[in-house]
């Protein structure tokens, strides 16, 4: 009987590793924000990459007979063997390989099977990632929860993104870090307040590296204003009875969505009720 053989497979190329890169960093993916962030305005040809990198078997996808009557978009994933490609990449400007650990690669396993709230939460996650460099474009770097696990100097309750933000060029001010959570209405409000809290302990801690930088503010995104109010009262009570002294910055997902450009005045610190602040003249503890 003869044996079936193995096509050849060109090597993957830079916009296939970026895909990889992005279902790494952030766990799901719609072809509309793949497209968004490879900068394609063809869905179909989005697609059809995908198509090819899940018949190699470095991605696979989530979609169900319902999907096509909710309107949903399927959802792509990364499998281990595509990240194990990442973990073994020395591209200049790659994602570095310390980045892509064996607990992340024993993470991708559970991809198949998560609930479906997480995924939702995975995919608002990106969303709102995506919104953040079209804002920003290179001023900003930004890191997914995955990325910055390897780091135990960072909270132990891992912000949902940790963004770094470089000066406008004609200043000559420093970076500022920040830890960002999203609360979407995906988990319990509670939840919400004890990871808000949790910042207070992080500083007591004492494990912020970088003596000479302030600890990072703290952002959090509400899915609507109720949430908001609610949460930044919880905040202000918090830190009325510690003595450790961490900016807390709010705003709603939609105030931030219609955002348009880094000018944009839509967070209000904690401690604030009245003045809305860009991201760049948010205080520093």
């Amino acid at each position: 009987m003869r044996q079936a053989t193995v096509k050849y497979r060109r090597p993957l190329n830079k916009e296939q590793l970026k895909v990889l890169e992005l279902l790494y960093r952030f766990r799901f993916g719609t072809v509309r924000y793949i497209a968004q962030y490879l900068s394609k305005t063809n869905i179909k040809v989005v697609q059809k990459k995908l198509k090819l990198l899940e018949e190699q078997g470095y991605i696979a996808k989530r979609y169900g007979r319902e999907y096509k009557l909710q309107g949903r978009p399927a959802e792509y994933y990364l499998v281990p063997k595509g990240a194990r490609v990442l973990a073994a990449r020395t591209n200049p400007g790659a994602l570095p390989a310390h980045q892509v650990t064996d607990w992340g690669i024993k993470n991708l396993y559970k991809n198949p099977t998560v609930s479906e709230v997480f995924i939702a939460h995975c995919l608002n996650i990106l969303k709102v990632a995506l919104h953040f460099q079209e804002n920003y474009g290179a001023r900003l770097q930004l890191f997914s929860r995955m990325q910055i696990l390897p780091f135990d100097y960072l909270p132990s309750w891992r912000p949902d993104l940790f963004l770094n933000l470089k000066p406008s060029a004609k200043s000559r001010a420093r970076p500022q870090q920040f830890f960002l959570d999203l609360w979407d209405g995906t988990g319990p409000f509670f939840v919400s307040v004890r990871k808000a809290r949790n910042y207070l302990t992080y500083a007591g801690e004492d494990r912020w590296p970088v003596d000479e930088w302030p600890l990072p503010a703290v952002l959090m995104l509400c899915a609507g204003q109720q949430d908001e109010t609610k949460l930044r009262r919880q905040i202000r009570r918090a830190l009325d009875e510690s003595y450790e002294e961490v900016v807390y910055a709010t705003a709603t997902t939609t105030v931030f969505m219609n955002s348009r450009g880094p000018a944009g005045k839509i967070w209000r610190e904690a401690s604030d009720n009245e003045v809305y602040l860009t991201l760049q003249t948010i205080s520093e503890p």
